[in-house]
């Protein structure tokens, strides 16, 4: 029977993490008379950021704004966007009739945003060295107290141990090994209603993920799928990353807002991820004891947790923040990724029946290995398309670190380049880039996943990044995705949409339905 647990993008609609609005928890008094003093400030510096005349460089054009110093009616507008649940709609918007780069003022900052693949080039990888993300997360507070460094908050000598830390697990040999997906698939397929009925699948993808990724971190898994009741660590991981949002996008003027709601989430999280990481310390300990004694140690556990720990043995608190800074942005990633594949599928029969074909064609008991699932066109094509309608990473914003030069973006034309200054910051829209007819033809509204037969890789396509910051579990996630599609399309004929609303996009990371993804099979 499927479980009666509802979605996790119900319960935040349904306000099971009510906050109150956001807006109304605002010390306006106190933000006014800050706002206006900043004003002031940057009245005498507002056109440096705007003078390019070096090798050629021109000026990006500048949106307009009714309040040009702070830019406070774009920051109103996008807080009510991501509380709205329009965020997506609200970044179309701000991009249309207007050229693909354009400048305009958040809190004070020049912000670039662009749709342009060769400037999302350059933060990746050409000027690399030029672009960061410590200043708008790690030194902007945003993150504080859930965790401080990790692979997702710092740069230079911090981001190069973070990332060589948690490599060697997103290495060949773990990708490769599909045999731990199944056991976990299993339990998933178990929980599915009966023909017909309708249920909610994105709740079990959650508490599937959760169980998986639980087992790979430390070891051990939730059991979610089996107790439902061991869901509340999902819970508050949705909070922590809603609430990561909201303040990335405040980040000036987290003071002005009432965290509670937040914080409470984290020292849950916190109390969870501390358990393990003083059960693994204790570990180390005793088997160091019988070291020394010539006693027998037994096997010694493979997890992340205990290779991470080996290298951080006894910062607890070090520690913590690099493992958080992994378990809760990757609980939105790939479970998100497959609700939002067959939210596609449900409502495009013919794709369904086509990648049930392909599946089929393998052989009823054939092995889904990874070498298998990479080859199959269709159903990569499936997890590339939704990818690109509805990207995991709906923008992509990096910190100019030193003075730095982007390829084009200047001038009337956006041709000329565009000269950046230390301080201001890029912002790629993929969700608006994936959608450019001019990249993706006429139909780029349309779920079409043949478009990527023969596609070769472009910088205009990214769903994990790339350059040195390209995601580490990259081939991890896309064979976890392709996994648990085929097993689905093997075990049924038939798919179904039971829920007639568009898509719309609750944002924590990334954006999952805020109706959940509501559908019905048959075998």
């Amino acid at each position: 029977m499927a479980s009666p647990v509802p979605s996790l993008a119900q319960l935040w609609s349904n306000k099971v993490f009510d906050h109150g609005d956001l807006l109304e928890n605002i010390n306006l008094p106190l933000l006014v008379l800050t706002s206006s003093f900043a004003a002031i400030l940057l009245s005498t510096i507002f056109s440096k950021g705007n003078k390019s005349a070096v090798d050629g460089c021109e000026p990006a054009p500048r949106m307009w704004q009714w309040e040009p110093f702070l830019g406070l009616g774009t920051v109103v507008s996008q807080v009510r966007a991501l509380r709205g649940d329009y965020y997506l709609d609200w970044l179309r918007q701000l991009h249309a009739g207007r050229p693909k780069t354009f400048a305009l003022r958040f809190f004070g900052t020049r912000w670039i945003y662009s749709t342009e693949p060769e400037i999302l080039k350059a933060v990746y990888a050409t000027n690399f060295k030029d672009f960061g993300v410590e200043p708008i997360r790690r030194n902007s507070k945003i993150t504080m107290p859930f965790a401080d460094k990790g692979v997702n908050t710092t740069d230079g000598e911090d981001w190069n141990f973070s990332r060589v830390l948690i490599k060697p697990f997103f290495e060949r040999d773990v990708y490769h090994n599909t045999d731990r997906i199944k056991p976990f698939a299993d339990r998933f397929l178990d929980l599915f209603a009966k023909d017909g009925e309708t249920f909610d699948v994105m709740t079990l993808l959650q508490r599937w993920f959760l169980d998986i990724n639980t087992d790979f971190i430390f070891g051990e898994s939730l059991h979610s799928l089996t107790d439902p009741t061991r869901i509340k660590f999902a819970m508050n991981m949705v909070t922590a990353l809603r609430g990561a949002r909201l303040r990335a996008q405040s980040h000036r003027f987290l003071w002005a807002f009432n965290w509670n709601w937040w914080l409470t989430a984290v020292d849950e999280i916190h109390e969870f991820i501390n358990g393990h990481i003083r059960a693994t310390f204790a570990e180390m300990d005793e088997r160091d004891r019988k070291r020394s004694k010539g006693m027998e140690l037994g096997p010694e556990r493979t997890d992340l947790l205990w290779i991470m720990a080996g290298e951080m043995r006894g910062d607890e608190e070090g520690l913590r923040s690099q493992v958080c800074l992994i378990i809760v942005p990757t609980n939105d990633t790939t479970s998100v990724l497959i609700s939002n594949c067959i939210w596609y599928l449900a409502r495009y029969p013919d794709a369904w029946a086509k990648l049930r074909r392909e599946v089929l064609a393998l052989g009823k008991d054939a092995s889904l290995t990874f070498d298998v699932l990479r080859n199959m066109t269709y159903l990569n094509g499936v997890i590339n398309e939704t990818h690109r309608l509805i990207p995991n990473n709906v923008t992509q914003v990096r910190a100019c670190l030193s003075d730095s030069t982007l390829p084009l973006g200047g001038g009337r034309t956006g041709q000329a380049p565009l000269r950046v200054r230390k301080g201001d910051i890029v912002s790629v829209t993929k969700t608006v880039m994936y959608r450019d007819p001019d990249h993706w033809g006429a139909d780029a509204e349309e779920f079409r996943p043949e478009r990527f037969d023969g596609l070769r890789g472009t910088w205009g396509f990214l769903p994990y990044g790339g350059g040195p910051r390209r995601c580490p579990a990259q081939m991890m996630v896309q064979t976890e995705a392709c996994y648990m599609l085929a097993r689905m399309a093997r075990e049924f004929t038939r798919l179904e949409a039971r829920d007639p609303e568009p898509y719309r996009a609750v944002m924590r990371i990334g954006p999952s339905n805020r109706n959940g993804v509501k559908i019905a099979v048959y075998k």
